[in-house]
């Protein structure tokens, strides 16, 4: 099978070279020979597989349940590829090829799922005499594969499976479309200047990067806003032109809403239409039954209630503030017209002066303490305290890009995984900040250490300034800090048992908490520091950074995420199977309306582009980072109230032990309660913020 291959495909189909494990071959690849690899592996696995569910010998744990675990593992390498590239470099072919690959492994996933002989064997090994002589580990396993088969459509009939299949390949490949879409359209989209007034408000660094962007567009003298969120938002907090500032926000929140090839409209109603479909298929009332039936919220009802509670205890304060920043606007009517009402392109920016005045926080002066390098090092002392970790650079693996960093992370001299940082944006990248993982821990056939990597997309420096974090990035960088150390973590002996694997709702939880460590004192006395003077943060700045965010609250205490969530549930419910047509756009507009969204607060999760429930695994998930936020609360009060703190030992072993390392060998409630030692309270939460009365 392999004769015929070009040797760009065949390197890609080898074993990942070096040390650490091997790393994968990231640089310059050719991406006709990427997409001639994965159809190469995709046959291979294919074959694997056959040979377990053809084998004639009786069905024993090792092989079938442990052969299976064993099967893909060259797909698996050049996927992992083929993801950094579809998400980060998508540049020329990639495009085309990152749409043409998600249905081709799909339609294996089904093909394995639909396997009647892989089911029976599996089935067989549940029901033979050896499952008592197993490990709970080994046990657990051939559980997940049964369900995981199950949850593809194994057992329905052959009319209901084929079905499935052709629904699955479709969904691949209107999601990838989705995705393309809007790394298409960002890179191609921006709000030009050409007066310097435009510029008015914007501090220095955020001049040049503007110029930067205007002559990397092919539009050198004037300046130019990219449609990134690390350009937009510090215009819509700090330019003076408010006419500009709705320039630059009609270009944000209009992303895949945009008549032509790029309009992300229809592609989100078909989803939810064949969402349906499949649910209906799979014996359940709505897709929002089907994703929650295996979560810790199990029911699409108590999810909502929780968020439905939660914004009524919100919806006042937020109110109260469109109040706050409509007075200063009021103030300061010559900034824009006449006291007029606050617009959605208004908010960032007044709450920006309220900040300033109330709580005297300065957001540039706020970014100067934090240079990213001093934020990364942070991440790395308190990871040292609290999971005893080390961080030693790599400096000659095979990089996408020259921006992209790579560290061996050690506990003592064992190596407990690999973790890759590509944090600046570039043309090709999709949006947004995510943790991704491109080898998965395991140990069974020999140790396999796990590689995570924390992507963003923060603006490039001009060459003579440092990167400079707003305190927004610099807890997004310790969110997605959290997940790779949830993922580095991993002990499971078996990928499928790994931290990815948990239920959705318990996946924040690490990256959650690990924002608290943020807000320590200790920390931001050692790190934060003046990248001109190297002056500690005063104290004083500290409390005012404490009142401004207890002021502004958590992303999930927020109408910009609570709203967005309760559409996700509410779309996932009507897609029923029932074949009626969803207009996602109007059930969002409708749902604003009637849940009284306020006027002047931009909703940041659009349909036509949230990336969250059209591409990556939150289709009646968005709730899930509240539930987490929920359990984060709860267990950083676990940490506060041990003898030492936030750095307690016995803590800190114990949330290794029960929540990190465990990964997916237990249910994510047991986890959690083993933790705890109680279910999830909200309480911690909604008193943190003043939501409830103490």
């Amino acid at each position: 099978m392999t004769d015929t291959l070009s040797d760009k495909a065949r390197s890609l189909l080898s074993p990942w070279a070096g040390p650490h494990g091997g790393l994968p071959p990231l640089g310059n690849v050719d991406i006709a020979a990427l997409e001639e690899a994965i159809r190469t592996a995709i046959e291979l696995k294919r074959g694997e597989v056959n040979s377990i569910a053809s084998n004639i010998a009786p069905p024993t744990f090792a092989n079938t349940a442990e052969a299976l675990e064993d099967s893909g593992r060259v797909l698996s390498r050049v996927l992992c590829v083929f993801r950094v590239y579809a998400n980060s470099q998508s540049l020329g072919d990639m495009s085309t090829v990152a749409q043409r690959v998600p249905p081709l492994v799909a339609a294996l996933e089904d093909e394995i799922a639909h396997d009647e002989r892989l089911f029976a064997r599996l089935n067989a090994v549940w029901n033979s005499d050896e499952l008592a002589r197993l490990t709970d580990e080994k046990r657990r396993l051939v559980a997940v594969l049964i369900k995981r088969m199950r949850r593809h459509g194994a057992g329905l009939a052959p009319a209901a499976k084929a079905r499935l299949a052709e629904i699955n390949i479709r969904l691949a490949a209107l999601s990838s479309q989705y995705n393309q879409n809007l790394i298409e359209e960002a890179g191609s989209q921006a709000v030009f200047i050409e007066d310097d007034s435009g510029l008015d408000g914007l501090p220095d660094g955020l001049r040049q990067a503007a110029a930067a962007a205007a002559a990397d567009m092919g539009r050198p003298g004037i300046w130019a806003i990219p449609n990134a969120r690390g350009a937009v938002w510090p215009f819509l907090t700090l330019a003076t032109r408010r006419d500009l500032r709705e320039q630059v926000w009609r270009m944000w929140t209009n992303r895949g809403d945009n008549l032509g090839a790029n309009d992300n409209k229809p592609i989100a109603q078909e989803i939810l239409l064949l969402r349906g479909e499949l649910a209906r298929l799979m014996g359940y009332p709505s897709y929002a039954h089907l994703a929650l039936s295996d979560r810790m919220a199990r029911t699409p009802q108590t999810a909502l209630l929780l968020l439905e509670q939660t914004w009524a205890s919100v919806k006042p304060a937020a109110y109260a503030q469109i109040a706050d920043y409509q007075a200063i606007a009021d103030q300061n009517a010559d900034e824009c017209s006449a006291r007029a009402p606050l617009a959605p392109w208004d908010r960032q920016f007044y709450a920006e002066k309220l900040r300033r005045q109330r709580f005297g926080l300065d957001g540039d002066a706020v970014k100067a303490y934090f240079p990213m390098e001093s934020v990364l090092q942070a991440m790395f002392w308190a990871a040292g305290r609290v999971h005893g970790l080390c961080f030693t650079p790599i400096t000659d693996a095979p990089l996408i890009h020259p921006s992209v960093r790579v560290y061996a992370v050690n506990r003592g001299s064992e190596l407990v995984g690999i973790l890759y940082f590509d944090l600046f944006n570039r043309q090709g990248k999709g949006h947004g900040s995510y943790q991704m993982q491109y080898r998965e821990a395991e140990n069974f056939r020999g140790r396999v250490p796990p590689i995570a990597a924390i992507y963003s997309t923060f603006p490039v420096p001009s060459a003579d300034q440092p990167a400079l974090l707003p305190w927004e990035y610099a807890n997004v960088f310790f969110h997605e800090f959290g997940h790779a150390l949830h993922m580095l973590h991993c002990t499971s002996a078996y990928a499928s048992l790994g931290s990815q694997h948990v239920a959705w709702d318990f996946v924040e939880l690490p990256a959650l908490i690990n924002e608290r460590w943020l807000r320590d004192a200790e920390l931001l006395h050692r790190f934060a520091r003046h990248h001109l003077t190297g002056e500690p943060m005063p104290d004083e700045l500290l409390n005012r950074i404490e009142q401004g965010l207890k002021y502004d609250r958590i992303f999930s205490l927020n109408p910009d995420y609570l709203l967005p969530a309760i559409v996700d549930l509410r779309l996932h419910l009507m897609a029923d199977g029932s074949g009626t047509q969803i207009d996602p756009v109007k059930v969002e507009n409708d749902t604003l309306i009637e849940l009284g969204m306020p006027e002047a607060w931009d909703v940041i999760m659009r349909i036509t582009h949230n990336w969250h429930i059209f591409v990556g695994a939150y289709a009646a998930g968005l709730y899930s980072y509240l539930w987490a936020d929920v359990m984060a609360a709860d267990a950083v009060r676990t940490f506060e109230e041990s003898p030492d703190g936030i750095y307690d030992a016995a803590t800190s072993k114990a949330w290794i032990d029960q929540i990190l390392s465990v990964g997916h060998r237990v249910p994510a409630e047991e986890a959690f309660r083993s933790f705890a030692g109680h279910d999830p309270d909200p309480t911690p939460l909604h008193l943190r913020f003043g939501l409830w009365p103490a």
